[in-house]
């Protein structure tokens, strides 16, 4: 896919901050989320709109339990837009800047302009053991969220945390706390890889 250094915007050209003059595709990585996470999404979203749209229809229901569903209903609809946003969604990543594509448009920023940096965790247990990161890039009135289900999320990451060290920004206990909680985890990854690794070197 070739990736034009040139926007237009209103007839005005305006300089892609992902892909400058001189930068080759091969230089920008390119992400998105995976279909095979994103499709369980949206048959859920699907098919508790169904059955909310079905409640809130039934003549004989009471009015309370109707307009219950029809709330329900909204929700799932306001779900399913999420996610086939986040489906079609691309990003774009250099190590000058960071671009998204997808149905509302997007929007881009040089990292040079980073100005906010947060991370959050979203558990879907109690235990906290099972969930997802939330990332929040903005560079003034331009921002930019990603999940970890996306594919290159770790490398996106990495970027931006090294660009807002270089940006002198200041960011949140909650933030610094999961960026800790991420150096744990692979740090226990890479252990247990070495410890797989020197076990297979022992049974040669």
């Amino acid at each position: 896919m070739a990736i034009s250094p040139i926007e237009e915007t209103g007839g005005i050209e305006t300089v892609d901050p992902v892909k400058p003059a001189g930068v080759r595709d091969r230089d920008v990585q390119i992400m998105g989320y995976p279909p095979r996470l994103m499709a369980p999404d949206m048959a859920k979203s699907v098919a508790g709109l169904l059955i909310c749209g079905v409640i809130a229809l039934i003549p004989e229901m009471l009015p309370i339990i109707q307009w219950t569903a029809a709330g329900l209903a909204l929700l799932f609809i306001l779900y399913f837009a999420r996610t086939l946003m986040r489906f079609q969604s691309k990003i774009y990543v250099s190590e000058y800047g960071i671009r998204i594509s997808n149905l509302r448009g997007g929007t881009a920023f040089a990292w040079s302009e980073l100005s906010k940096f947060r991370l959050r965790y979203f558990s879907t247990r109690r235990d906290g053991r099972k969930g997802w990161f939330e990332l929040t890039l903005q560079a003034g009135d331009a921002k930019i969220v990603t999940e970890s289900t996306l594919d290159g999320f770790d490398d996106l990451l990495e970027i931006a945390r090294d660009w807002a060290k270089d940006n002198q920004l200041l960011v949140d206990d909650i933030t610094r706390t999961n960026l800790m909680r991420m150096d744990e985890a692979e740090t226990m990854v890479q252990a247990a890889a070495s410890s797989r690794a020197g076990g297979i070197s022992e049974g040669r």
